[in-house]
């Protein structure tokens, strides 16, 4: 039975206060951090502050630096990427108990207090790492209250994360002189290399450099550096941390004697690359070092030479024609010329291309089946509801085939097959094939977007060259090695080796003329273009190794007289292929392919027909390649005696014998004749033949069908009339105009006729001597009241 003192309460009270005592003493201060932890949390967001960033050659070395937002060099790094030595010489220093303690050493403390009781100053503040990540994370004046604050946030830290990830932390955060801040920014500035490679020497220089970055700081006091460093050495080799041995070989290598300057190098790639990869603190690429800089200094050379002509820069892609990688980029000659705003990259501004997008016309075409290299083309006054492409000398050549169009790069022809294929179409394909700044709709570029009525840049027009340098499948330019290489089909293999043929052999301003068709000399397909006003001119090429795109002309787009693609481009094009293949240009190699070769009529280039005497044999693509029968060479009958051309009933009443005619279309005919160009004309009707014999009927050229017309109330009606035109095909020579249903005009039919404009809708019919016949229907808006 338990005794009870005089007032009735039990002896052993005493102890369950002391008990409760303990207990409190150890919830009531938990409790307090939980409820503080809840209150104020630890910022998170601070261990990670945003990194500089290094943009990578594909070798894995710098091209360029590019401070962080604050301003730091900061490149964070995993102790993964740090030499082990770091870690176990930071550790041994600066916290032997790191491993075991909850963020918080007490004897460390306790130690440090009587240290600097004795010494009258501070001189140690037994912060663990842990401690000092809470300092670096959140600076305060080193006063007790914030050494309580940093107690507190080191178990925050201990509590949310492993001994790894707050060591990881420390490397990344410590200040090591300047705006150099982590070890891997230390360790490229004061020894160029990575973390990885670290010695014990400068491992120990970097254990000791952030407790006094400034005092310690080995290029301004290389003695008070060497001193720290070899304290260190000297403290871990007391430890048994290292051997006294290895501890002697690290104090005999000189501490740094200068801070690394960070490197320059491809800056307008390097600026591209950082703006597709924002936030990342490493951006490995695939740019070629040596690549690069030998497009680098060929540039600047051309530059000097081309300012002379007004011309201010010049860009140039390099790219792998495999994989697409871009090897270089050279944005202008000179990045700090201002006067000539060398920041600019002309790789990626939007210019007008010129003829440089023919190529991948022609191609689809080939793919519809419209055309094969051998395919003849009109080369003639050609008019599209008032628009009329000239060529760039201003000539005419009447028939050309395909293949010569595009080597001689002929616009007439280019955009009548655009209006064949469609522009709808052939604008969904460059679209498609990464010409993004294309970006209005089909019908706002019209037929000129084959000559250049679009925007490109050089970047894109290159990916899209080493599309048909790589068979038809498009892949986007590759800036970086994780970058897709899978792509989207174009083209079909067989219309890019056709017009990879065709492209290489286009005269180049390397080689004597002719002299590119020699055995033996390095092969480059290759186009170029020259834009509207003269202000930018191009040049594309590629091979079996690369694909080479060029730019030349002023920032600014002022126009220079005189510029040109094969002039100006061309040559440096042509320089770039032999520094970056030195054993010779070769064309890529397309593997099997769908070809056949066809005999059809050597006149028309279309399937012969029984009155074909002449016959060549042309390459297509089976399956795919549509070709008609020869409508040129047709059999006739004439009059025995005067060799007039018979049909139906006359046939009875006149002896005759059969005779093969040829009779070319309509519009070719009629721009023979204008031309002063002899070409052969079927025999005239006998006057006894009534009846018309077959043959093309004429086609109206003016007025366009459904176009509108407007009458003027201040212009006299006198000059308010039509254009009245038609292409005639032979023999026919004279032509009969019928606005709804009478007789307005007539004449030879190369002869300028007029009808007067008058409101309404009107009906025209055109009719030659032969009764064939064409019409068309337009529209007048208006009224004649008023016109004087």
């Amino acid at each position: 039975m338990r005794k009870k003192g005089f007032l009735g309460r039990s002896r052993s009270r005493p102890g369950k206060r002391l008990l409760l005592a303990a207990v409190l003493a150890v919830l009531i201060p938990v409790a307090a951090f939980f409820l503080l932890d809840a209150v104020f949390p630890f910022p998170e967001g601070r261990l990670h502050p945003a990194p500089a960033t290094v943009i990578q050659d594909r070798n894995g070395n710098p091209l360029r630096l590019y401070l962080a937002p604050d301003h730091a060099w900061r490149f964070p790094v995993t102790l993964e990427n740090t030499a082990p030595i770091l870690a176990q010489t930071l550790v041994a220093s600066e916290d032997r108990h790191f491993r075991r303690h909850p963020g918080i050493n007490p004897l460390a403390l306790a130690r440090a207090a009587l240290g600097n009781l004795m010494a009258g100053r501070v001189q140690s503040g037994g912060s663990t790492i842990t401690m000092q990540v809470a300092r670096l994370v959140e600076p305060k004046p080193r006063t007790l209250s914030a050494k309580c604050v940093e107690m507190f946030r080191a178990v925050q830290l201990e509590r949310r994360h492993s001994k790894d990830e707050i060591l990881t932390a420390y490397l990344n955060l410590a200040p090591f002189g300047g705006n150099i801040v982590g070890v891997g920014a230390a360790a490229f500035f004061y020894f160029g290399k990575p973390p990885d490679r670290l010695s014990l020497g400068e491992a120990a220089l970097l254990t000791v450099l952030p407790r006094s970055p400034t005092r310690l700081d080995p290029v301004r006091d290389a003695q008070a550096a060497t001193r720290g460093r070899d304290m260190v050495l000297d403290q871990l080799a007391a430890r048994g941390a290292i051997s006294p041995h290895d501890a002697a070989e690290a104090k005999a290598t000189p501490v740094p004697g200068h801070v690394a300057t960070p490197p320059f190098f491809a800056p307008h790639f390097c600026d591209l690359a950082k703006s597709k990869r924002p936030g990342q603190s490493t951006v490995p690429t695939t740019l070629d070092p040596f690549v690069q800089k030998a497009a680098e200094e060929i540039l600047k050379g051309r530059a000097e030479r081309l300012r002379s002509l007004g011309i201010g820069s010049v860009a140039a892609v390099i790219l792998d024609r495999a994989r697409r990688d871009v090897l270089a980029m050279v944005g202008s000659p000179h990045f700090f010329d201002a006067p000539r705003s060398g920041q600019i990259n002309g790789t990626v501004i939007r210019r007008s291309p010129g003829s440089a997008l023919k190529p991948f016309l022609f191609a689809t075409a080939m793919d519809a089946g419209i055309i094969v290299p051998e395919t003849l083309l009109l080369d003639i006054p050609t008019a599209f509801s008032g628009y009329a492409p000239k060529n760039y000398d201003g000539l005419f050549r009447g028939r050309v085939t395909a293949e010569k169009a595009l080597i001689t790069s002929l616009n007439v022809p280019a955009v009548r097959l655009l209006d064949t294929v469609g522009t709808e179409n052939f604008h969904a394909l460059l679209t498609r094939g990464g010409l993004t700044t294309l970006n209005k709709p089909a019908s706002h570029y019209g037929l000129s977007l084959v000559l250049g009525g679009g925007e490109v840049t050089l970047l894109s027009l290159t990916g899209l060259y080493a599309t048909l340098a790589a068979g038809g499948e498009h892949v986007v330019p590759r800036l970086f090695p994780d970058s897709p290489v899978a792509g989207l089909r174009l083209f079909s293999p067989e219309s890019c080796a056709l017009i990879t043929e065709i492209l290489a052999k286009v005269e180049r301003p390397d080689l004597p003329g002719g002299f590119e068709r020699a055995m033996g000399v390095p092969a480059v397909a290759w186009k170029t273009g020259t834009s509207y006003g003269h202000r930018d001119a191009w040049a594309f090429g590629y091979s079996a190794e690369h694909v080479i795109g060029v730019w030349v002309g002023n920032m600014d787009a002022t126009p220079v007289k005189g510029i040109s693609g094969a002039v100006h481009a061309g040559p440096i094009l042509f320089e770039l292929f032999r520094a970056v293949e030195r054993n010779g240009s070769r064309l890529p190699d397309p593997g099997p392919l769908n070809l056949a070769g066809v005999e059809v009529c050597a006149e028309s280039h279309e399937l012969p027909g029984p009155y074909c005497d002449r016959r060549i044999t042309i390459t297509t693509i089976p399956g795919v390649t549509r070709l008609a029968p020869c409508t040129v060479h047709r059999q006739i009958h004439v009059d025995l005696k005067r060799g007039l051309r018979l049909a139906g009933e006359c046939l009875e009443r006149h002896p005759s014998r059969p005779e093969v005619v040829t009779e070319f279309p309509a519009e070719l005919c009629a721009w023979w004749r204008s031309a002063g160009i002899a070409f052969p004309v079927p025999p005239p009707p006998h006057p006894d033949c009534a009846e018309v014999a077959g043959g093309e009927p004429p086609r109206i050229v003016s007025p366009s069908p459904g176009a509108p017309y407007s009458l003027r109330q201040d212009v006299p009606a006198a000059f308010q009339r039509l254009s009245l035109a038609a292409n005639v095909a032979a023999p026919a020579s004279k032509v009969y105009w019928y606005q709804d249903g009478l007789l307005v005009a007539q004449g030879t039919a190369a002869e300028r006729l007029f009808v007067d404009l008058t409101p309404g809708r009107h009906r025209l019919v055109v009719m030659d001597d032969l009764g064939r016949m064409d019409s068309v229907t337009y529209h007048v808006d208006g009224k004649m009241e008023g016109i004087p």
